[in-house]
């Protein structure tokens, strides 16, 4: 058995690590349950395992029963509802959380292994300050009052100077955007770098542009009788991951059929019925020539187009018809007559029948329109918020007009941010409440000097390892006149916090609280409370405790929006208008207005005579309006006048379905660029020659138990898996004479193309690595996991790289040292070889486009 021991801190003692004498399961169960996640789902299969855990910690011998204390896991962006078990103060294990309606008590593999970076002996625990050249790693202890004395005086100093924007925050995965907002607006900057770009830009652009109020689909899988995936690997990387995959085996239970797209044989590639191996980019194509067969077949639901698309179906035939299967074949490499086929069967399962689509389609040059055209396929078939459909919730996490945010509020700031607007990709920022900043480019810019920063924060944002263009990243990091002072909150060392000047230990999401919940899978909304299972270890803090008192210290007025004492008070103000309110979120971790009803066909809701009283309507059009739009100033439209009936309608500027988009293209009249109003096939330019055999397509993709930076420090999963090789077709390898376990040399381009930030064609990087042979991938493309790689975090981010002390570190005497088998193991960042390659329409990330040569060494 893995024994995890604990060394008490120096201020916060802590239990003596003591063997149980006898407890749930061990270490090779552990890696049985990641087998069983690997080799079919996250779901189901691990489920059943994962109800009977493993102990997370030693249980002292003088305790036996344990306290039930539910929270939200986040380990990955899915924030699944969970339960920490304690007992004499430790955490025992997690399990699931019955409560929560999207995961419903299930657990996956990464959510098990919490405990085990609760308890990494190379956590943060301390903060630190630099005391040699930034990036040598040497470092002092340092108290709190010092680390706010000196945070304060340099970010006032920028705030009274009248330059609130030099100040910039860049946040990864923020689960806590109350407190981030409230911080960042009371400061009064702009400069909020999110990393949408990095993530689903590219579809939320496409979603939001065809339906309005949401840039999310919520596939109701569970009642679906036929299921098309294009490049979403739910079974072990969606954003919606457990929820998704258990009510997708729910439906495949019921007889379901699934159909992938896919470049790779994922886990859910082998969980469908069919699987068909396409090249990159080429997904929106294979709809477009669906929607052709639909189109012509008149399999289309006709009479819902007439009624809610703002498109004449004629007109929709005309415009696909020169998307033939046949050209899609020689594209994709998807047979004709199979498009033909999946297409009929798709319209024969309407309503019952939804696409979900993923990075594998939207990550590209080409993304948004990929993703409009794979949109446009469930609105042909008028699936569109009907039961097992294709559907949506206006409400991304909870209903905030419910549960609205404590006054006083600040409001948001008047200064501009040339990198947060990113004007040069004209759909970034363009949909009102919809957060979409091109990450990638923002390093790039700050290089260039497009916007001074006196001062940068990051936030559980590793953007020295996760962001494309690596190299540049930690050189624009390690420059102190392009960055003169630089703060990282995270809760390991990381290549980030490398480059930073202080250090903040934050504590990890089984020590703190937020309020959180998740796009509703099934269809009605609610709210989640995590909270802390354990008190925070060493000096760690949240940023809950961090930001009230940095405000206080800068003063201005800031300290106005902190008027709470701890963030306990702030959260009994916050949950005031749930039945039971806070103390209801403590003891059950959820809660769910049991009157709502799932968001079907929202559209259709008739408006009730208040809400038509003082209205006014264009006769031409049917739209119904009334009052001002508060963000535009303009008429607020509240409905349209279809058939004499007073509907609620899609929230589009034609209350429609908007297969065509006159918005996106005035969005692009502003900034000078062309965007097609209708889904289009727009080909990859660096994809559209003749390759050499030694040059190929580098895709990416995650391994189920990891997941972005948040996961490597965990012993547990690195023990699943921890190397990375590149994957290649077998007869690819056959060509150069490359067997499975050589070595070989990937080198990367930017695409010479215009369009792209640097796109002249030039070498990014190269790198050393192994391969292994499958005959699971595309023949024109090597894939390389980018969840490794790491040169500093402790032995165990880093295969044994790096085993140096810290004084941010607690005292390394964790026995499983000794016992790191995958030591040396291959890992390699992957990050560093991508260019930066947004899509020119929205800002996306391109991550499986980099085209790059490879040679045998």
């Amino acid at each position: 058995m893995t024994i995890d021991t604990e060394i008490p801190d120096t201020k916060t003692p802590e239990p003596a690590a003591q063997e149980p004498e006898s407890w749930g399961l061990g270490r090779r169960d552990l890696l049985k349950i990641g087998a069983a996640a690997g080799a079919a789902i996250t779901g189901l299969g691990a489920i059943e395992i994962v109800r009977n855990p493993q102990p997370s910690a030693p249980v002292p011998k003088d305790s036996v029963k344990s306290t039930a204390v539910p929270s939200m896991c986040q380990m990955c962006t899915t924030a699944c509802g969970i339960v920490g078990h304690v007992a004499g103060g430790r955490l025992l294990k997690i399990t699931g959380n019955p409560e929560d309606p999207n995961s419903q008590g299930a657990v996956c593999g990464k959510g098990v292994a919490g405990p085990s970076v609760l308890y990494d002996p190379f956590r943060m625990l301390y903060p630190l300050k630099r005391v040699g050249e930034r990036g040598s790693g040497k470092w002092r202890r340092i108290s709190w009052d010092d680390a706010y004395s000196e945070i304060a005086e340099r970010l006032k100093e920028i705030r009274e100077r009248g330059r609130p924007e030099e100040f910039a925050f860049q946040q990864g995965r923020n689960r806590s955007a109350d407190i981030v907002a409230r911080f960042l607006n009371s400061f009064g900057t702009p400069s909020h770098f999110n990393h949408r770009a990095l993530c689903s830009l590219n579809r939320r652009a496409a979603i939001a542009t065809t339906i309005g109020e949401s840039d999310w689909d919520l596939g109701d899988f569970e009642n679906s009788q036929y299921v098309l995936t294009f490049g979403s690997n739910w079974a072990e990387a969606h954003q919606g991951h457990i929820p998704v995959a258990i009510r997708m085996m729910r439906a495949r239970q019921k007889g379901a059929k699934l159909v992938t797209f896919e470049t790779r044989m994922s886990n859910t590639a082998a969980l469908s019925d069919e699987w068909f191996c396409v090249k990159p980019g080429t997904d929106g194509l294979i709809a477009l020539a669906m929607a052709n067969v639909i189109c012509r077949e008149k399999l289309w639901d006709k009479k819902w187009l007439d009624t809610w698309s703002n498109y004449p179906a004629e007109k929709i035939a005309e415009h696909v018809a020169q998307y033939t299967p046949e050209w899609a074949e020689k594209e994709s490499g998807v047979p004709a007559e199979d498009i033909s086929r999946i297409a009929r069967e798709f319209a024969a399962a309407a309503p019952r029948s939804t696409t979900i689509c993923n990075r594998g389609s939207q990550s590209h040059r080409n993304g948004y329109y990929n993703d409009r055209a794979i949109t446009m396929l469930n609105a042909l078939v008028g699936n569109m918020g009907k039961e097992g459909g294709w559907c949506w919730h206006p409400q991304s996490a909870w209903d905030k007009k419910a549960i609205p945010e404590p006054e006083p509020v600040p409001e948001k700031p008047t200064r501009k941010s040339i990198i947060a607007e990113a004007k040069d990709w004209p759909l970034a920022n363009a949909f009102p409440d919809k957060k979409m900043k091109v990450a990638q480019i923002v390093y790039l810019w700050i290089k260039e000097r497009r916007q001074k920063i006196s001062a940068l924060m990051t936030y559980n944002a590793d953007t020295a390892w996760s962001f494309p263009e690596g190299k540049l990243v930690r050189g624009v990091l390690k420059d102190e006149e392009l960055i003169p002072f630089h703060v990282c909150i995270d809760v390991m060392y990381s290549e980030t916090s490398h480059l930073a000047d202080i250090i903040l230990p934050w504590a990890t999401y089984l020590e703190r609280w937020d309020i959180d919940s998740r796009p509703p899978q099934g269809l009605v909304d609610y709210v989640g409370l995590r909270q802390p299972v354990i008190p925070p270890r060493g000096q760690s803090k949240d940023i809950r405790d961090i930001f009230p008192e940095l405000a206080r210290r800068i003063g201005g007025g800031m300290e106005e929006y902190f008027p709470w004492k701890t963030t306990e008070e702030y959260l009994e103000e916050y949950f005031k208008p749930i039945p039971g309110g806070f103390a209801h979120m403590k003891a059950k971790g959820i809660y769910i207005d049991p009157a709502k009803k799932p968001f079907y066909e929202p559209y259709v809701k008739r408006l009730t005579p208040d809400e038509l009283d003082g209205s006014r309507e264009d006769t031409k059009t049917g739209i119904i309006y009334k009052g001002v739009d508060e963000k535009t100033g303009k008429p607020a439209a509240i409905g349209i006048r279809l058939n004499g009936i007073a509907r609620r309608g899609f929230i589009t500027p034609s209350r429609k379905v908007e297969i065509h988009s006159d918005f996106v293209v005035g969005k692009g009249k502003e900034v000078g660029k062309d965007i097609e109003p209708l889904p289009v096939y727009e080909p990859i330019p660096s994809h559209q020659r003749d390759f050499p055999d030694d040059y190929l397509i580098m895709t990416s993709y995650k391994i189920n138990v990891h997941n972005g930076h948040r996961t490597m420090q965990s012993k547990w999963l690195q023990e699943i898996s921890h190397t990375n090789p590149a994957l290649l077709n077998r007869a690819t390898a056959d060509k150069l004479d490359i067997g499975d376990g050589d070595w070989i040399e990937v080198t990367s381009f930017r695409p010479n193309d215009a369009a792209i930030p640097g796109g002249d064609g030039s070498e990014v990087g190269t790198m050393r690595t192994r391969v292994r042979l499958t005959e699971g991938l595309h023949p024109m493309v090597i894939a390389i996991a980018h969840n490794a790689g790491r040169s500093v975090g402790g032995s165990y981010a880093t295969n044994g790289k790096d085993s140096a002390d810290n004084p941010g570190y607690g005292e390394l005497t964790d026995p499983d040292l000794d016992r790191l088998w995958w030591k040396g193991a291959i890992s390699v960042p992957q990050n560093d070889l991508l260019p930066i390659y947004p899509d020119p329409v929205a800002g996306g990330q391109s991550y499986h486009d980099t085209v790059v040569q490879i040679r045998k060494v």
